[in-house]
C-alpha cells in the first residue's frame, strides 16, 4: 500500500469500510426478511387455529339447534342452524384460502356440506308431514260431516245404522284425530300403532253397518263414506312415511356430527403442533440472526478502526521522519539523506528535496 498515493489509500479504506458495513446491512436485511416471513407464517397458523376453533364452536351450536329443531320443529331453531352453518362456511373459506391444499380440510368441508344438505332434506320432509297433517285435519272434518249426513239419511229410512256400534263414529274420528296429533308430536311407534289399530277397529265396526243397509242410496252413501275413510288412513300413512323417512337421515347426521367434530379437533391439534414448533424455532433463528449481525457489525467496526489507524500511521510516520530530517538539515547536517522508497506524495516531496540538497 506504500506505493499508492494517500488519496488512493483513503479511497480504498473507505470502500472496504463501506463493503463491510454494506455486508452487515445486507445480512441484517435478509435476516429481517426471513424473520418477517416466519412471523407471517406463525400468524397464518394462529389464524387457522382460531378459524378451526370458531368452526368447532359454530358447529357445536348448530348441533344444538338441530337437536332442538327435532324436539319441536320451531322455525327459530331452523334459522339458528342455518345461521351457524353460514358462519362455518365463512370460516372454512378463510381456512381454504390461507392454507395450502389440504385433503383433511377439503373432506371436512365436503362433510359439512353433506350435513347441511341432510338438514334441508329433513326440513323438507317435515314440511311435507305438516302439509299431510293439514290435509288429514280437513279430511277428518269432512268425514265427520259425512258421518252426520249418513246418520241423518239412515234415520229417514228408519235404519238403525250407528246405534249398534260401541261408540259414536263421530267421536271415533275425533279420537283418531287426537291420536294422530299425538303421534305427530311424539314420533313414537306405539302412538303410530294406536292410530292404525283405531282405523282397523273402526273399519271392522263399520262393516257391520253395511249389512243393515236396505237400498242403493244408503249403500252408495256408505261406499263413499268408506272411500273417504280410506283416504284419511292413506293420508295418515303419508304422514308416517314423511316422519319415518327422517330417521335414517337423522342417524346419518349424528354419525357425521361425531366424525366432523373429531376431524376438526384433529385438524386443530395438528395446526397447534405446527404453531408450537414454529414459535421456538423462530425465536432461535431470530436470536441467531441478532448474534451474527452483532458479530458482523463489531468485526466491521474493529476492522474499520484498524484500517483508519493504519492509514493515519502510514501518513504520520513518514511525515515525522521527514520533519526530523528537515530539522537535522536546518541544524547544519548536510549529510541527511532525504530519499524515500515511498511513491506517495510525501515520498515524492522527500525525493525532490533530496535532489535539491545534492
Amino acid at each position: 500500500m506504500k506505493s499508492r498515493s494517500i488519496g488512493k489509500r483513503i479511497i480504498s479504506i473507505v470502500i472496504i469500510i463501506f463493503i463491510l458495513f454494506g455486508l452487515s446491512i445486507i445480512f441484517n436485511t435478509t435476516s429481517l426478511t426471513k424473520s418477517n416471513a416466519g412471523l407471517e407464517a406463525y400468524k397464518n397458523l394462529s389464524d387457522q387455529v382460531n378459524n378451526i376453533t370458531e368452526v368447532e364452536t359454530a358447529f357445536f351450536e348448530a348441533s344444538l339447534n338441530f337437536k332442538d329443531y327435532l324436539d319441536n320443529y320451531e322455525k327459530n331453531f331452523e334459522n339458528g342452524f342455518r345461521g351457524n352453518l353460514s358462519k362455518i362456511d365463512s370460516y372454512m373459506n378463510n381456512l381454504l384460502d390461507t392454507t395450502a391444499e389440504s385433503t383433511s380440510l377439503a373432506y371436512i368441508n365436503k362433510s359439512l356440506n353433506t350435513y347441511e344438505n341432510n338438514f334441508e332434506e329433513i326440513v323438507q320432509l317435515n314440511s311435507q308431514a305438516n302439509t299431510f297433517l293439514s290435509e288429514f285435519n280437513k279430511l277428518s272434518e269432512s268425514l265427520i260431516q259425512e258421518l252426520n249426513d249418513f246418520n241423518t239419511l239412515t234415520k229417514q229410512y228408519s235404519v238403525l245404522a250407528f246405534s249398534l256400534l260401541p261408540e259414536d263414529p263421530v267421536v271415533t274420528v275425533q279420537n283418531i284425530n287426537e291420536e294422530v296429533k299425538k303421534y305427530f308430536s311424539s314420533k313414537s311407534s306405539s302412538d303410530k300403532s294406536n292410530v292404525l289399530n283405531m282405523f282397523s277397529t273402526f273399519k271392522d265396526n263399520l262393516a257391520f253397518v253395511e249389512f243393515g243397509l236396505t237400498n242403493d242410496e244408503l249403500k252408495n252413501a256408505f261406499f263413499e263414506l268408506m272411500e273417504n275413510l280410506d283416504s284419511l288412513e292413506n293420508t295418515f300413512n303419508q304422514i308416517v312415511t314423511a316422519i319415518e323417512s327422517q330417521q335414517p337421515i337423522i342417524g346419518q347426521m349424528e354419525q357425521a356430527r361425531v366424525e366432523i367434530l373429531n376431524l376438526l379437533e384433529e385438524q386443530r391439534m395438528e395446526l397447534k403442533v405446527q404453531q408450537d414448533t414454529l414459535g421456538p424455532s423462530l425465536i432461535e433463528e431470530n436470536n441467531r440472526a441478532i448474534t451474527l449481525t452483532a458479530i458482523l457489525t463489531v468485526v466491521a467496526f474493529v476492522v474499520s478502526i484498524i484500517m483508519v489507524i493504519y492509514l493515519i500511521r502510514s501518513i504520520t510516520k513518514p511525515l515525522l521522519d521527514f520533519k526530523n530530517k528537515i530539522n537535522q538539515f536546518k541544524e547544519g547536517d548536510l549529510t541527511v539523506n532525504f530519499e524515500s522508497k515511498s511513491k506517495d506524495e510525501i515520498g515524492q516531496m522527500a525525493n525532490a528535496l533530496s535532489e535539491m540538497s545534492k
